[in-house]
């Protein structure tokens, strides 16, 4: 059984570009979709604590709460799925996660493996598998919250294409498994040696990754097959730049491949 987290912010601002996407998907009848014998998922909605608070305190603030939706989530022996604007949401994610053993498997058209050094925008998006790995940003880890590391050995990074000179160095030199969207042949392979080191993984599925795929859905599936879940990330949707719903169907059609088994 999954509990929906809407959280409907972009860098700490509420319901601007990226961040419309949540309450839109769960607009759309994602509880729905997502539920168990015809009954809805349950839902739970982030908001900020501190509305004074602004830039990487508001980032903290969004995640001290999803970390909060996450554990209570667990506590009622539901799977979080977090719909987010942005992908730091990963953050409080992991923070309320208590897995012992807890990998990730990420599917982002970006690696999001930046550091401040290696960053031209300076963007913290394209630097969240970095902090989740810890290789920067550590007050901002340690404030939301976020207190263990997720291993670079039990993360699997899948289905990119677009990467920058510096983030692909890093990757490079790196023990995260790899696999861009034209090499995609070992990822099976991936999964099954990832299932002996870990217990569970965080699924994030960024959606920009859908439009470099072909039948992305099957990847999800092939995760949710062989590995147990411990948590669900959905992020990057602008429906802004989808005002003919093109994109959301096709978001609809992976997210599919979560629909709970029936036995």
């Amino acid at each position: 059984m999954y509990t929906l987290i809407e959280v409907p912010f972009h860098l700490g601002l509420e319901e601007v570009a990226v961040g419309k996407g949540p309450r839109q998907l769960l607009a759309s009848g994602l509880d729905q979709l997502l539920g168990t014998g015809g009954m809805p998922a349950l839902v739970s909605h982030v908001r900020l604590r501190d509305l004074r608070s602004q830039g990487p305190d508001s980032i903290v603030d969004v995640n001290r709460v999803v970390k909060h939706a996450v554990q209570q989530a667990v506590e009622e022996e539901t799977v979080p799925v977090v719909v987010a604007g942005n992908c730091n949401s990963a953050i409080g994610v992991i923070a309320g996660l208590e897995t012992p053993r807890l990998g990730i498997v990420w599917f982002d058209r970006h690696p999001d493996f930046h550091t401040p050094e290696s960053s031209i925008s300076g963007n913290i998006e394209g630097m969240t598998l970095s902090v989740l790995t810890g290789h920067c940003h550590q007050e901002l880890r340690e404030r939301i919250g976020m207190e263990r590391l997720v291993s670079e050995h039990d993360v699997i990074l899948a289905c990119f294409w677009d990467v920058e000179e510096g983030e692909k160095e890093r990757l490079e030199d790196s023990w995260i498994s790899a696999h861009p969207v034209d090499s995609l042949g070992l990822l099976p392979v991936a999964l099954d040696q990832l299932k002996q080191r870990v217990d569970a993984v965080y699924l994030h599925i960024d959606t920009d990754f859908l439009e470099g795929v072909e039948n992305p859905a099957r990847y999800i599936a092939l995760v949710c097959e062989t590995l147990p879940i411990a948590a669900v990330g959905v992020t990057n949707y602008n429906p802004d730049l989808d005002t003919a719903g093109l994109w959301k169907k096709e978001i609809w059609k992976a997210l599919e491949s979560l629909r709970p088994r029936v036995h």
